[in-house]
């Protein structure tokens, strides 16, 4: 299984996407849009399984194309590490379903996959950090994780939805800004090396595999890391 890696190891240029959900065509067309991009690594904010027909096509596509992940709420009730309270029945047939197809292989890597991911520079959640299964979607749930963040810049999933979230912290007081990213859309998280502010983003990279509602965009995210540049990436999945 893949080892996450430190920020040496890290190219220049690494794409993020989050939710694949079993759906292999989800991931095929992701994967090859960000190769056309020529970015060689990539980190997913879990939920490799539940709600699609492929779980074992999709965790073995992450395994042959070295694909670093962690898990998501999703993976863990899979792998019974995680309460069925408060899920819906859907949901929960399509577990018991992956549960009984899934390989003896695949099964073991789904569950030995971490709840997060950490360095100096960045971390990688599925819903947050205080709370892998909490959604982020308000200022005050974002403003709530402020005091436990390992690091100034998060990858996040679960919500399913491009969203990002940035703080400015300086002196005790705090300024916010929420935008909710398009094609065109840029974000920098990064600040000149000795300015007196402290910027701390949430940056979520949308899903590759399952769209909320009417909707059938999917989205990545490519991170350049000596800018801090951020740019979003937006495609049709059917």
């Amino acid at each position: 299984m893949s080892i996450f890696p430190d920020m040496e190891q890290l190219a220049d240029r690494v794409a993020v996407i989050a939710d694949p959900h079993a759906n292999l065509k989800g991931m095929e067309l992701c994967y090859e849009r960000i190769k056309s991009l020529g970015i060689e690594q990539i980190l997913c904010c879990g939920d490799l399984v539940g709600y699609g027909h492929e779980p074992n096509e999709v965790v073995e596509f992450f395994r042959e194309h070295n694909i670093w992940t962690i898990s998501g709420n999703h993976d863990r009730l899979v792998c019974n590490q995680a309460p069925p309270e408060g899920w819906n029945p859907f949901a929960l047939k399509k577990i018991k379903w992956t549960k009984s197809v899934l390989s003896e292989a695949n099964y073991a890597y789904l569950c030995a996959l971490p709840e997060n991911m950490t360095t100096d520079d960045y971390c990688l959640v599925h819903g947050a950090w205080s709370d892998s299964d909490k959604y982020l979607f308000e200022e005050k749930d974002f403003f709530e994780e402020l005091e436990h963040l390992p690091a100034t810049l998060v990858f996040y999933g679960h919500t399913h939805m491009p969203d990002v979230f940035q703080f400015l912290l300086a002196e005790g007081k705090y300024d916010y800004r929420h935008l909710s990213p398009s094609q065109d859309s840029d974000v920098y998280v990064k600040l000149l090396d000795r300015s007196p502010v402290m910027l701390v983003s949430f940056i979520n990279p949308g899903t590759v595999g399952y769209p909320r509602g009417m909707n059938n965009q999917a989205t990545f995210i490519i991170w350049e890391r000596k800018t801090g540049r951020i740019s979003y990436h937006f495609y049709d999945l059917f």
